[in-house]
């Protein structure tokens, strides 16, 4: 019967193996990413690759599989299983070599996703206020009340390299004591999962509701990284407007030696002590302590330095798509072209991934500061411009606004909700849910009539726009530039009328563009209206607001 054939098959490879086993040989290793508790991506073809002896035939064995390779001169092997349906059984995958042999232990299969950018979506469990407070201790952590055994998660340890790193390491602690580079389920108070992605793990919690298969989520983020810094190196020496950026940087990583710092670091603490001492006697605060400075080529902000380190070591794995969340630290950087290069994280993994439509989600960042505001025109909202902009030019894409729940700071507490937003987006787009919106709505066309302005917006399904209170949100101006708060009326289910009797001449309209914005227009789904402005063409920095 085929379940004899299938042993025969194993027994006779492992026979043809055993003359080649040789004494000292190499356990075969596989990659980082490969560990107990993972999760393997669902009806796709399989990727499994790490390295042995040079030249060892190699033998991978799954699920009722068994796939042979050879190992190339420097050792690196890879096989391909063939797609394997979701499965919540617990498995062992094994890779033998030259009479060696490594197992890893309960495998799924089920729906793999990649979660990157900045702290937006590093920003853990603990530190997730169902208010908008702040959890701002390590003890006052968040209780799951119960285990997620379906649920499996990693986090990629956070690094930046000049070249790119064939894999990344196991086992380096992160800021909670929990081992990145690692798989582990999500149980009760362990703070593997207390410690993980907040906006993460709501998104695999919904997802699992609505999928009932398991989940891997794989955590690539790392707070204060600009958009460059997940670019490929290939992509970034695309754009002509980064090559100052990368040659400033790499001019400093050329200059920087160990010795060099070290020699002036214990020049500086020379200095600090004498100026210590000055302010002890004057009974002032004493200066701080003066640090040793690092590799500029290791900083989190080097171009291309953490995709180099922590997404080109992933590219052979199977997975389902991506959701990103960056842009709040390319507000504060001037060298960054992040209308470019915004862009070009897409491109750059999904080239790594080689799949040229890889599902990505983009989730578009929010206002923070203490108060909403009518009319602020900092250069917020042109970030979240050129967000929008990638979305609308880049295929496969989603867009979560999350405008409407706005912060103090840069770090909005609510992600429960703004992971539903993203999962209608999958749930439609991804996985083929019929009679889902996803989309917020999007300015389509303006036209002047007399006094007024009329807005026609594209919805999904024809979903009516409704206004949720006054001021909307809009502002309007005529010629002079001039903004001041405009009146609006609906016209029709996706149209409506702005004017002000101050501009009897109106030009352009803009909407929710503040630092901390009045948002009031939503789809009838609940979805806001992201930030937008009718007039075209850069925005000169002169009127561009700190």
């Amino acid at each position: 019967d085929l379940k004899s054939m299938k042993r025969f098959a194993m027994w006779m490879i492992v026979l043809w193996l055993m003359p080649l086993a040789t004494v000292g040989a190499m356990e075969p290793k596989l990659a980082s990413v490969f560990s107990d508790h993972m999760v393997l991506q669902r009806d796709k073809p399989i990727r499994i690759w790490g390295h042995a002896d040079p030249n060892a035939s190699v033998v991978v064995a799954f699920a009722g599989q068994t796939k042979m390779a050879k190992a190339a001169a420097d050792g690196g092997w890879l096989v391909t299983l063939d797609p394997i349906s979701a499965s919540a059984e617990s498995r062992d995958l094994t890779v033998t070599s030259a009479g060696a042999s490594t197992k890893i232990s309960d495998v799924l299969v089920g729906e793999v996703w990649l979660l990157g950018g900045q702290s937006n979506m590093e920003m853990p469990l603990w530190w997730r206020g169902d208010s908008d407070g702040m959890q701002n201790a390590k003890d006052t952590r968040l209780v799951l009340g119960t285990d997620h055994p379906w649920l499996r998660i990693m986090t990629v340890p956070q690094r930046a390299s000049r070249q790119p790193l064939e894999d990344f390491t196991q086992d380096e602690k992160d800021g909670d004591g929990v081992a990145t580079g690692r798989w582990f389920v999500a149980e009760e108070k362990h703070h593997a999962i207390s410690g993980f992605s907040a906006l993460g793990y709501f998104i695999g919690v919904q997802l699992h509701e609505k999928l009932a298969v398991p989940i891997g989520l794989i955590d690539t983020s790392w707070g204060g990284t600009i958009a460059a810094a997940w670019n490929s190196r290939e992509s970034l020496d695309s754009i002509p407007e980064a090559a100052e950026m990368i040659a400033k940087k790499e001019a400093a990583a050329d200059a920087w030696t160990e010795a060099g710092a070290r020699k002036q670091w214990e020049a500086e603490l020379a200095d600090w002590e004498a100026r210590v001492a000055a302010a002890k006697a004057a009974n002032k605060n004493p200066p701080g302590k003066p640090e040793l400075k690092p590799d500029p080529a290791k900083d989190r902000n080097f171009p291309a330095g953490p995709f180099q380190a922590m997404i080109w070591p992933l590219r052979h794995f199977s997975l389902r798509g991506v959701f990103f969340y960056q842009g709040e630290n390319n507000y504060f950087d001037n060298e960054d072209p992040f209308a470019k290069t915004f862009r070009g994280v897409v491109t750059s993994w999904r080239h790594a991934f080689d799949a040229p439509e890889l599902p990505f989600c983009i989730f578009q960042i929010c206002g923070w500061d203490n108060a909403d505001v009518l009319y602020h025109p900092t250069k917020l909202p042109i970030i979240q411009e050129w967000q929008h902009k990638a979305h609308l030019a880049l295929p496969a894409t989603g867009f979560v606004v999350a405008m409407d729940y706005p912060h103090v700071d840069i770090h909005p507490m609510v992600k429960r909700v703004i992971a539903e937003r993203a999962l209608r987006w999958a749930r439609a787009e991804v996985y083929g849910e019929k009679g889902l919106t996803w989309g917020s709505p999007a300015l389509q066309s303006v036209k002047r009539d007399g006094a007024q302005m009329l807005l026609t917006f594209r919805t999904f399904a024809n979903e009516a726009i409704l206004v949720k209170g006054d001021p909307a949100g809009l502002v309007i101006a005529g010629s002079d530039g001039k903004f001041v708060e405009a009146k609006v009326k609906v016209v029709n289910r996706t149209s409506l009328a702005v004017w002000s009797d101050k501009v009897p001449e109106p030009v352009m309209v803009r909407y929710a563009w503040s630092q901390r914005a009045v948002c009031r227009l939503f789809s009838a789904s609940g979805l806001p209206v992201g930030p937008f402005r009718t007039d075209e063409g850069e925005i000169p920095r002169s009127e561009i607001r700190d």
